[in-house]
């Protein structure tokens, strides 16, 4: 993470983006080793975030239709 902080101050898109791709190349050769479908995390935490609501400051917030994420049905540990 240091190598995206660096390309981050320095202003160096290019940089950043290679950086940004190695650190998403380790999570999912992680999640790989682990058995992990990381497609399925995602889009189950999107879905959860797709629940919170706005708020005034631009923040989303857990309001009263929030979801949390389900993941141990994604990772099916649910029984």
């Amino acid at each position: 993470m240091k190598e995206v902080t660096q390309a981050v101050e320095a202003g160096d898109l290019k940089n950043l983006a290679q950086e940004l791709a190695d650190v998403v190349y380790v999570v999912y050769g992680t999640a790989l080793t682990y058995g992990i479908d990381l497609d399925a995390v995602l889009a189950e935490v999107h879905r959860s975030n797709m629940t919170k609501e706005g708020s005034q400051n631009g923040k989303a917030g857990k309001g009263p239709n929030y979801e949390p994420p389900d993941l141990a049905r994604v990772l099916g540990l649910d029984g």
